[in-house]
């Protein structure tokens, strides 16, 4: 390239930025983070690009060999990168063609992808700019996406096509999400291609006209587009769509030829990482990328960054505290930063771990999800958390769920216990429970959590053993649920098969505990009596217990199983004791009299 060239190119850049800062249509993707220009000559840059190489058909039965490194089908001149198609043997195959991807050398989540390009034309050809999943968490294809920004095929000249490809929607199955705009020039002038990508949709776009709109409809199944991909750039020959009318052998080469290719993400400066870390656990944090920025890292005292300082990305062996991870990019004369707070997950101190607050009268922490007009109603006491539910039409799999504020470690505490009551009477009363760790992988891998009710209107105890059985079927089949951060109940119902619609009726949940070990005989089918009595129940300041021995010693826990609160030397058969000093919340009271009985009972402080 000229140095006028290289001149004008800088100018245009510029104004290009600036204009596209200043567009309403895009204001939101307002930082160049990752660009190649092509400003120079041969091979394209490998630090931005990899060849992927060989035949096989692609998953498509395309009929060309890709190239490694070879500047006969992939090289930069005249500041374009060109990737030509030639008819010449290799690898079994008839023609030679260039893939390029910028797989773990550009990754992006969400941002404006713009690429000016010119694409060949003819019988056979099938040129494509488009994006693949770098981390496949969802699956294999289609499951984890595909994001097709242009497609062409020369028998079809006067069209461009822009498709998502997810679970749900595909091109094996004929349900792939897309359009096309219709022009005269695709093959002989350059255009600008681009998509607008969102948490919430993506945008395909043509110089600057957005032609389609693929909307977040909020299941994994339908939306991947959570993840980070990367671009690839390839011309295929022939295959499933290329060469439907079959290939013209005289056309080649062919070329396809790319002005420029830009990405641009918001300069909120965002860090993404694990919420919740455990002492010596290591983890990765990633802040925004800016492309020449410098990063400069800041973790507790007691963390250690292992790699990564100066970078976008860092691994961390976290430390004994909590605390937060922020970073400070420096861009130019801009300067971005961000806080990330890291916390560590409850471990229980005792055998018996009670799964959340049931009985203190406040239910903002239960959500109920429903899609047919199906309704949940909450209410607590001292004595449980009634629920009395409508169930419309069981098969939408009506659910609510009970979310923790703090993650808990239930590694060592596999043994769940759920005390409920129901009388059953519209007959309808079905339940399943999953539990979720904090990436929201559940416990629903057969067999579930599905108790066989006792319909009497007492309380019955239901268990399951979770040993070697934190296990999920979906999304992803035998994924394992992280037994060291459990957030979360989903509970079902009268939902699914086992459902009845049209129904109304009523439970009480007493209690959830996960212990090391499990109940051994019959549970009691009613509330089995404490051995003491607490008043009032519940208490604001102070707290009479009434036993028929004296009373040596009172311990109390909260609900995670932490020791708040021991009295010695009490010796007597109701001594009072004063709780005003503790938060507001469920407890557990355990007591040792003069006869060596140990009781316990639980008790809320209002």
């Amino acid at each position: 390239m000229s140095s006028s060239k290289g001149i004008l190119r800088g100018v245009i850049l510029f104004l290009a930025i600036f204009f596209f800062r200043i567009s309403a249509g895009y204001a939101q993707f307002n930082t160049l983070v990752w660009s190649d220009e092509f400003d120079y000559t041969g091979l394209p840059a490998a630090t931005k690009w990899t060849c992927e190489v060989g035949g096989g058909g692609w998953g498509n039965n395309e009929l060309q060999y890709y190239t490694l490194n070879d500047s006969h089908n992939a090289r930069v001149e005249d500041g374009v990168l060109i990737i030509e198609a030639l008819k010449e043997s290799m690898g079994g195959r008839d023609y030679t063609s260039a893939r390029l991807i910028s797989d773990s050398k550009g990754d992006w989540l969400y941002g404006r992808f713009e690429i000016r390009a010119r694409v060949p034309g003819g019988k056979g050809t099938w040129p494509a700019i488009w994006m693949l999943p770098s981390d496949w968490i969802y699956g294999n294809w289609p499951a984890s996406g595909e994001i097709d920004i242009m497609e062409h095929v020369g028998y079809d000249p006067s069209k461009i096509y822009g498709t998502a490809h997810t679970k749900a929607y595909n091109g094996s199955i004929g349900t792939q999400k897309g359009s096309s705009v219709t022009g005269p020039d695709w093959e002989t002038a350059f255009h600008v291609y681009a998509i607008e990508w969102t948490a919430e949709k993506i945008d395909f776009i043509v110089d600057d006209t957005k032609y389609y709109t693929f909307n977040n409809q909020g299941t994994w199944e339908t939306w991947p587009f959570d993840k980070r991909f990367h671009f690839v750039l390839n011309v295929a020959v022939g295959g499933n769509w290329g060469g439907v009318q079959g290939v013209d052998q005289t056309i080649f080469p062919k070329r396809m030829e790319i002005d420029y290719i830009r990405v641009y993400q918001s300069s909120d400066m965002k860090i993404t990482g694990p919420a919740y870390l455990e002492t010596n656990q290591s983890a990765t944090f990633q802040a925004t990328s800016f492309s020449g920025a410098s990063y400069d890292w800041q973790v507790p005292a007691d963390a250690l960054i292992t790699s990564g300082a100066g970078t976008p990305e860092i691994k961390v062996t976290w430390g004994d505290s909590e605390g937060d991870v922020s970073c400070k990019v420096t861009l130019g004369s801009s300067v971005f930063s961000a806080v990330y707070p890291v916390k560590k997950a409850i471990i229980p101190t005792e055998n018996t771990f009670w799964f959340g607050n049931l009985t203190d009268g406040i239910t903002s922490d239960i959500t109920e999800i429903t899609s047919d007009g199906s309704t949940y109603e909450f209410s607590e006491s001292s004595e449980s958390l009634k629920v009395i539910y409508h169930i419309v039409n069981p098969s939408t799999w009506p659910k609510f769920e009970f979310t923790l504020p703090r993650p808990v470690n239930l590694k060592d505490y596999p043994y769940c216990s759920i005390n409920l009551k129901t009388s059953n009477l519209s007959h309808s009363v079905s339940l399943r429970f999953d539990f979720a760790d904090v990436n929201g992988v559940e416990t629903n891998a057969t067999p579930v959590f599905r108790p066989t009710i006792t319909a009497d209107g007492r309380y019955h105890n239901y268990q399951n053993n979770y040993t070697g059985r934190w296990l999920s079927s979906s999304p992803v089949a035998g994924q394992k649920v992280d037994s060291m951060r459990i957030i979360k109940l989903t509970t079902y119902l009268n939902s699914g098969a086992f459902g009845t619609a049209n129904k109304t009726d009523s439970i009480w949940i007493e209690s959830i505990r996960f212990m090391k070990s499990p109940l051994t005989g019959t549970e009691p089918e009613t509330l089995p009596d404490p051995g003491i009595r607490i008043f009032p129940n519940p208490a604001s300041k102070l707290l009479t217990i009434s036993s028929t021995y004296p009373i040596k010693e009172i311990t109390m826990f909260d609900i995670h199983g932490k020791q708040v609160k021991t009295l010695t030397a009490i010796n007597s058969q109701a001594p009072d004791v004063n709780v005003s000093d503790l938060p507001a919340g469920v407890y557990l009271l355990r007591t040792a009299n003069v006869a060596g009985v140990i009781s316990t009972a639980r008790f809320v402080k209002k």
